[in-house]
């Protein structure tokens, strides 16, 4: 860094003189290096657009190209499909399917099988009443409190205990009222409240009978025991009786099912010896679920519903206190079920037998039902409500039928059946052309305004060379066999306003696509079918990919060249930058020693002249 110096000795204004002298060495040295540099980063940032535009150009081609390798994004297979009651059946298609008029008759659709037990489960009874804990009803959603009852107007009120058993407060109704209210449960696991009035005999014997113009009511917004909706009770006979519309339940998901307060009795481990054992296993459609000792119903029911390959769901129905499993697919099929090491489908109530004798309990299966339709009169039968190609002969078509058309009618002499019209969607197709054409209209005008002799690449042959070979593509005559061989037959040419840039006539280009839509994927793309890459987008796509080539692309190699230039002409700005530097270090210390000269000199010119008065 130089030094400042301010002129002191000799008065000149030589900090000035420096500036000037160091700017001129800059404008010499640096300056034009600086302007290189400028122009070969426009020229490096001209590229990189440039490449963008080929990117965008080639991407927009490889879209006719790419289902040869990605049957999954074939834009030349799009169909539209009109139902004429999507309520009843619709259907998608995954490649081509040709124009038609498809006519169903739905007789009747898939439906999934379903298991269920026997039985309900854990329904009290007159013989474990006792032992039934009140607050275990409902699968643990009754509770306890005070619950009121009126009679005939008159108020009633017992007190439920966190301990009463299902006995208990039957005693206390019954005690509560004198036996004006009793409650009872019938072999089916019903529970009742009813009136009863006291009646005697000619014996004089004294007895209870059910009081039939009694007016009961049960509850009060009071309460803190919900026995009436726990227990689902309802009016059923008339003012005097309250039934439960469901059997009651003792089941308690959350407990383990081996416990007592699940309400699962009976539940048993054992070894291939017979043996108690702490654990088994339960097989569903060949998936193991392995239970123990600590294993609740809710639980189970998660990890089945959490294994995709068991095929079903399951579910605990509280209100008929059943275990469902449902199957995931459709179709007349049983829901295997086996068991080793315990006996729990025997008490869920889906299997009946031991050991080897071991079977579904009868009644414990609904068997689902297979789809029947008559497509174009033709019966398909099907597993499942989507029927495939496979099924109904016409390839890459699915049929999704929702209900059957017994119910339904055209209005077309009554007929029960469903349409189905099938045209081809030329959509994707020419909006795929559109962006094809935009993106090569781009590269044309961004190639003309950058490698002109005033853009930011300048004139560059090889650059011109390879939009005039891209230019030449576009209006190459193929030599497939279809009825289109140039790209202009089909609506695709120069512009009349600029007859480098294409244009796409839409007029044109729908006859052709109605007209031969194969003929048309032939000429863009002749690899879609035979993969010979002969088409014109082929071949375009070939000579915009060689460009774009990472390693021998045009791109690539004049980037790398420019890039070299830059590094090159930073090192020279850097060289010139410390020619700079010294430069004016040594005219700083040039002039400090000028003007010190001139500062001693003047000091013995004043002695001098003082000298000599």
């Amino acid at each position: 860094m130089s030094t400042t110096i301010t002129g002191v000795g000799s008065g000149f204004d030589i900090d000035s003189w420096i500036t000037q002298l160091v700017s001129a060495k800059e404008t010499s040295l640096l300056t034009p290096l600086q302007t290189k540099l400028t122009t070969l980063q426009n020229k490096s940032s001209a590229l990189t657009e440039l490449k963008g535009k080929y990117s965008t150009l080639q991407s927009a081609l490889q879209t006719f190209t790419k289902t040869i390798y990605d049957s999954t994004s074939d834009m030349w297979c799009n169909t539209t499909i009109n139902s004429s009651n999507s309520a009843y059946a619709t259907a998608t298609s995954s490649g081509n399917v040709a124009s038609a008029n498809i006519e169903l008759q739905i007789e009747q659709i898939a439906t999934a099988t379903s298991a269920k037990s026997v039985n309900s489960l854990g329904t009290i009874s007159k013989e474990n009443i006792e032992n039934a804990k009140f607050t275990n009803l409902a699968n643990g959603q009754a509770t306890a409190g005070n619950f009121t009852m009126f009679l005939n107007g008159k108020e009633y009120e017992i007190e439920i205990e966190s301990n009463d058993t299902v006995k208990n407060v039957m005693d206390k109704i019954y005690n509560a009222t004198d036996g004006k209210i009793q409650a009872s449960v019938d072999d089916n696991g019903n529970f009742s409240i009813k009136a009863y009035k006291e009646e005697t005999d000619s014996d004089g014997a004294k007895s209870y009978v059910v009081d039939e113009s009694a007016i009961l009511s049960l509850g009060s917004s009071s309460d803190e025991s919900n026995l009436a909706s726990a227990l689902k009770l309802h009016d059923k006979e008339g003012t005097y009786s309250y039934t439960s519309s469901y059997p009651v339940s003792t089941v308690n998901t959350k407990s383990a099912m081996a416990s007592a307060e699940s309400g699962l009795s009976g539940i048993k481990f054992f070894d291939e010896n017979g043996d108690p054992a702490k654990s088994g296993t339960i097989t569903i459609n060949g998936v193991d679920f392995e239970i123990d000792e600590s294993t609740s119903l809710n639980t189970l029911i998660s990890r089945i519903n959490g294994n995709s390959e068991a095929n079903v769901k399951a579910s605990y129905d509280s209100l008929t206190n059943k275990l469902i499993l449902t199957s995931t697919e459709t179709g007349q099929n049983n829901i295997s079920l086996t068991e080793s090491g315990t006996n729990l489908l025997n008490v869920l109530g889906f299997t009946t037998g031991e050991g080897e004798n071991e079977i579904l309990a009868q009644g414990s299966q609904t068997l689902g039902q297979n789809a029947i339709v008559y497509i174009n009169g033709n019966k398909v039968i099907s597993t499942s409500n989507t029927i495939t190609g496979e099924s109904s002969g016409i390839a890459n078509l699915s049929i999704t039928v929702k209900k059957p058309t017994s119910d339904y009618s055209n209005n077309k002499d009554d007929e029960k059946n469903i349409t189905l019209d099938i045209e081809p969607d030329y959509t994707k197709v020419k909006e795929a052309l559109q962006t094809f054409v935009d993106a090569y209209n781009d590269v044309v005008t961004t190639t003309k305004s950058m490698a002109g002799s005033d853009g930011a690449i300048g004139h560059d042959s090889t650059l011109n060379s390879i939009l005039s070979s891209v230019r030449g593509l576009t209006s190459d005559v193929s030599n497939n066999d279809g009825m289109y061989t140039m790209l202009a037959q089909i609506g695709i040419s120069a512009s009349s306003a600029d007859t480098t840039k294409l244009t796409i006539d839409e007029k044109k280009l729908d006859e052709a696509l109605t007209k031969n839509f194969d003929s048309v994927k032939l000429l863009l793309s002749d690899g879609y079918t035979s993969k010979t890459d002969n088409g014109l987008f082929d071949k375009l796509l070939a000579d915009v990919t060689s460009v774009l080539d990472v390693e021998n692309g045009y791109f690539s190699q004049k980037t790398s060249s420019i890039d070299s230039q830059i590094d090159s002409v930073n090192d020279r700005i850097e060289r010139a930058n410390t020619k700079i530097a010294n430069y004016e270090a040594r005219i700083t210390k040039q002039f400090n020693n000028m003007d010190s000269t001139i500062s001693t000199l003047s000091a013995q010119l004043s002695s001098f002249q003082s000298y000599f008065g």
